[in-house]
């Protein structure tokens, strides 16, 4: 029998070949996709923290970081594939989508020490890579001729494997030259140069907007919600695991003016975006930086704040992805000129777009706010001027979304015929996905217990 964390890599595996030998059901199909990685997900929250084990002839261990990073990867990635069924997905989207979110989950479990003091993380950026190259797939939508932003992502995500694996040789050399500076320095710029690629990172950062406007939109939720949100609780690992970084000054300051800057460039392009898939992607842009920024802190306040508002921006990026995703199934992109009197054509549609938007700008009473005003609450308190520009980052995408909306709002004056309304199943799930979205905004103290449990793992951000 499969036990401990092996079951995390295998269930997905498992269902990624079911999915394959079942591809002429779509509805099945669809819901083994979503249903075994949500019942992965209560498994490993329910599950004790495991003992070390040994895996491939390498001594690993499962922390309780780990175990819930995981979880939150598979609750995305089901309520992920629950919404790409409406949107007509080709065979083999689950089957690929489901070994890459196996790659995550292994590279999240499978980091066996590197010596006495280190960890290595060479495994990871490995597993990485191959979720990435699998994510293509998905992102590529059926359609060939659409690559451009997609060879951006997977040229910099294979860019990063051979910067981990260098600063896994340099931390190795430790043991030799513990006293070391010049091991020191290349460890954390190989370090920051191989998640600088993977995180999107400024100048790194154009296939973000790129895939935004080309790919499926459900696809680009699952690349920046499940393939990042794995980078962000590997880079969490990094800091834990390896102290000459956090014990570095100036480690942590790179780290908080990579966060600002990434926070900067979406606050002062979000508001000029003329269609929506782009204004997602320089609203999860700002995102992730506010997110850097708060890590940067290497506080418990400042992780608990990003981790609020990893757990928070899929809400708004799923929903947002999957009102696009409709639009575009009837009107072909997403530019605010073709989707002029949408409210009056496709109003669930309408209201899954704006209201995804306006979460990820932070805007009460939707997810979003809980996770934006931790992470100001907690700049602030710090470096006041950033926590301006994370604020001018939310009016920025909020205003984007105003500009949107008026033009969807605009009188319908050419209609041929009825206008048309989404199917039944497909309101029934922008509603149910929004409800979801109301409650957490609600009520966001119902995470606190998941919040400090996962904060308490990280010894870095103990003060």
């Amino acid at each position: 029998m499969i036990d401990g964390p092996l079951l995390l890599v295998a269930g997905p595996l498992a269902a990624a070949v079911l999915t394959f030998l079942l591809r002429r059901f779509v509805t099945l199909t669809a819901l083994i996709a979503a249903l075994v990685p949500l019942g992965l997900a209560i498994l490993a929250l329910r599950s004790p923290i495991s003992e070390p084990q040994d895996i491939l002839g390498r001594i690993i261990t499962f922390s309780s970081g780990d175990r819930i990073g995981i979880a939150y990867l598979f609750i995305i990635s089901a309520a992920i594939f629950l919404g790409v069924w409406r949107s007509s997905p080709g065979w083999s989207y689950y089957p690929i989508a489901l070994l890459s979110l196996g790659a995550l989950s292994t590279a999240l479990i499978y980091r066996p020490p590197l010596n006495e003091t280190y960890t290595s993380f060479a495994y990871s950026a490995l597993f990485v890579a191959v979720a990435a190259a699998l994510a293509v797939f998905p992102l590529q939508g059926g359609k060939p001729g659409i690559t451009g932003g997609v060879l951006r992502f997977i040229a910099l995500a294979t860019l990063a494997l051979p910067a981990f694996l260098l600063s896994d040789w340099t931390l190795g050399q430790f043991t030799q030259s513990p006293d070391s500076p010049q091991l020191s320095q290349a460890t954390i710029i190989l370090l920051g140069l191989g998640f600088t690629f993977l995180l999107a990172i400024f100048p790194f950062h154009s296939w973000v907007p790129a895939v935004s406007r080309e790919a499926p939109p459900l696809s680009t939720a699952f690349v920046l919600s499940v393939l990042l949100g794995a980078v962000w609780i590997l880079l969490l690992d990094v800091l834990n695991g390896n102290r000459l970084i956090t014990n570095d000054p100036r480690a942590l300051e790179l780290l908080r003016g990579a966060g600002l800057l990434m926070a900067g460039l979406g606050a002062g392009l979000a508001w000029t975006q003329s269609d929506f898939g782009r204004l997602l992607a320089y609203g999860a842009l700002a995102d992730m930086g506010a997110i850097l920024y708060a890590v940067g802190l290497a506080s418990s306040t400042g992780l608990s704040a990003a981790f609020v508002a990893m757990l928070m921006r899929p809400l708004g990026i799923g929903l947002m992805a999957l009102g696009l995703a409709l639009a575009r199934e009837r009107h072909g992109n997403d530019a605010f000129s073709t989707l002029t009197g949408l409210v009056w054509r496709l109003p669930w549609t309408s209201v899954a777009i704006v209201a995804g938007g306006l979460s990820l700008a932070g805007f009460p009473p939707l997810p979003g706010f809980a996770g934006h005003w931790g992470l100001v609450q907690a700049t602030a308190g710090v470096d006041p001027r950033a926590a301006v520009v994370l604020l001018a980052a939310s009016v920025s995408i909020g205003v984007g979304m105003l500009r949107g909306l008026r033009e969807m709002l605009y009188p319908l004056t050419d209609l041929a015929g009825p206008p048309q309304r989404e199917r039944r199943s497909e309101a029934i799930l922008i509603i149910a996905a929004l409800a979801l979205c109301l409650i957490v905004g609600l009520f966001p103290g119902m995470f606190a217990p998941l919040v400090r449990e996962f904060v308490a793992t990280y010894t870095f951000a103990a003060h």
